[in-house]
């Protein structure tokens, strides 16, 4: 079971789990997402740092602020939850959306990031997948996103994955349960409109020009068989990020946390914990454990 808590951000009644002791990293979901995205990474890594881990505004189980959703608006939040929160400073750990968020903290919040990982992050070129650019759309854009049946919702999943098999029945669920609420509809929608257009991203969301201004240790996780984000994406950001290294990882698709969760967070904890340099090179797909079991809620800790 999660150990769920809610705190007031901005006045936005903000769902959030903290577990463990230690230095403080904090996860930042991606687009549609919410907190039990990371259900496989919060306990054990809760046994080297204080985790967190919230659902970001309009996603999962907190409240829908009255904003546009600009990238500004996403790092604003979260800078804003560590203040609330007393962290000072945090590793920053962000998925897909959620790493396009932390470059922006990473950027504009130099102070309030430690280290860096960006796990299949957008933000890393100028290109927006097709999907968004066309929800940009009045009537298509609301037709993409109307759909709830859960047959509709495991069949869009399976392009975030590898191996579609290892989608459990539970993550489905979930995704339907917060898919069928009209608020993550309406956040979708705007977060769409107000960061892209049938164009591509808008100029202010674009930080590829500005990676070389990040003073933090990066670590880039990225599937090999990423449909959604290319993993070609991530081996240029980490020559344009002065200290970052890239690990490739084979047969695996858009979501490493979930798919590969055991080599995951093998590669958060060697690389929060050292005190080295990062190394420039990327690791050319290099595997450093295997193929996690996925069973979700087993590794949730009360």
């Amino acid at each position: 079971m999660l150990n769920e808590r809610y705190v007031d951000i901005d006045g936005i009644s903000t769902r959030y789990v903290v577990e463990g002791h230690g230095a403080p990293v904090l996860f930042i979901h991606g687009f549609g997402e919410f907190l039990e995205v990371w259900g496989y990474n919060i306990s054990p890594l809760s046994e080297h740092f204080t985790v967190y881990a919230p659902d970001l505004p309009g996603h999962g189980l907190s409240g829908e602020p009255e904003a546009d959703y600009t990238l500004d608006y996403a790092a604003r939040f979260v800078a804003n939850f560590m203040k609330t929160l007393q962290i000072d400073r945090a590793s920053l750990v962000g998925h897909s959306l959620g790493g396009l968020a932390s470059l922006k903290i990473a950027i504009d919040f130099p102070d309030r990031a430690d280290k860096l990982i960006l796990v299949d992050s957008a933000g890393l070129s100028r290109e927006a997948p097709l999907i968004y650019r066309l929800a940009t759309l009045p009537v298509l854009g609301k037709a993409i996103l109307k759909p709830t049946l859960k047959t509709v919702i495991k069949h869009g999943m399976k392009k975030g994955f590898y191996n579609p098999e290892i989608i459990a029945r539970e993550w489905v669920d979930l995704s339907y349960k917060y898919l069928k609420m009209p608020k993550l509809k309406r956040t979708l929608w705007n977060l769409i409109r107000s960061n892209a257009s049938i164009d591509g991203l808008h100029p202010e969301v674009i930080v590829t020009d500005k990676l070389h201004m990040i003073k933090s240790p990066a670590l880039i996780i990225h599937g090999a068989q990423d449909q959604i984000i290319p993993v070609e994406y991530a081996q240029l950001a980490c020559k344009l990020i002065p200290n970052a290294r890239c690990e490739v990882i084979g047969e695996c698709g858009h979501c490493p946390q979930i798919e590969k969760a055991a080599q995951f967070n093998d590669m958060v904890v060697t690389f929060l914990s050292a005190s080295e340099p990062a190394r420039k090179e990327p690791s050319g797909g290099k595997c450093w454990s295997k193929r996690a079991e996925i069973q979700i809620g087993t590794e949730y800790k009360a």
